[in-house]
């Protein structure tokens, strides 16, 4: 009966990470370049003797801690018409300057600091260039970004955004709602990918889907929570002195 009162908590602990996971999803349902999360976890098999044998069989029990895994499926591209909005089409991140080494994004939108350098839109980490950080003249008027991410202002090239891809992009590691940290970045392949200007890319987060996940949760630890009730009773009225 014991492992059964564990076995219920740890479901109870396992759909309110769950709702964890989903309000944070919901919360970035508009975010440009979220990627939504999901709740893995697992039961591992014990071997204990059942009541009427010594023989050994399997007993579930879950003893695995959850691990959150990121969907990574593209979002949807919205269009802004800003020069400096750009969204990537293909399997690649945008490359950016955190305080601790390079970031990964999705999030393309980018801003112009004091400096002329392209930063990221309220964050402040410096994009980065295939040779170094991209700098825009501060007179420049006209500012495009090319197909293969080459930045132009006033017609003279200022640098090539710098993307990277991962062959194992679930190893990336979150460092922030859309940054995330990686190791051994690869540069995508010629043609594999295109810069979209003027786009940006919105969050895969499917508003609905999550709500039903959410109450599928909710469900479950109310269902857990009566499991562990019962066995609670059932235990009581066992060592009850007769």
């Amino acid at each position: 009966m014991l492992r059964g009162i564990y076995n219920a908590a740890y479901a109870m602990e396992m759909a309110a990470r769950n709702h964890e996971i989903v309000s944070e999803n919901l919360v970035h349902a508009t975010t440009p370049g979220y990627r939504r999360q999901g709740l893995l976890y697992e039961a591992t098999a014990s071997a204990v003797p059942p009541p009427s044998s010594g023989d050994l069989v399997a007993a579930p029990t879950a003893t695995q801690a959850p691990r959150s895994y990121l969907y990574l499926e593209s979002g949807p591209l919205q269009q802004t018409n800003n020069p400096l909005d750009v969204a990537v089409s293909g399997d690649a991140f945008f490359v950016v300057q955190g305080p601790n080494g390079p970031l990964y994004t999705r999030n393309g939108s980018f801003e112009l600091g004091p400096g002329g350098d392209l930063r990221t839109r309220g964050g402040g980490y410096s994009v980065s260039g295939q040779g170094g950080a991209i700098a825009v003249p501060p007179d420049a008027a006209n500012i495009t970004i090319g197909t293969d991410g080459t930045v132009t202002a006033n017609g003279n090239s200022v640098g090539r955004l710098q993307l990277a891809r991962f062959d194992s992009p679930n190893s990336l590691r979150r460092a922030g709602p859309t940054l995330f940290e990686g190791d051994a970045p690869q540069e995508p392949p010629p043609l594999s990918v295109r810069v979209e200007q003027g786009f940006r890319e919105g969050s895969n987060v499917q508003a609905v889907q999550e709500m039903v996940s959410m109450m599928l949760g909710m469900r479950q630890y109310e269902a857990a929570g009566k499991i562990m009730q019962s066995i609670s009773d059932a235990v009581s009225q066992n060592t009850r002195p007769k």
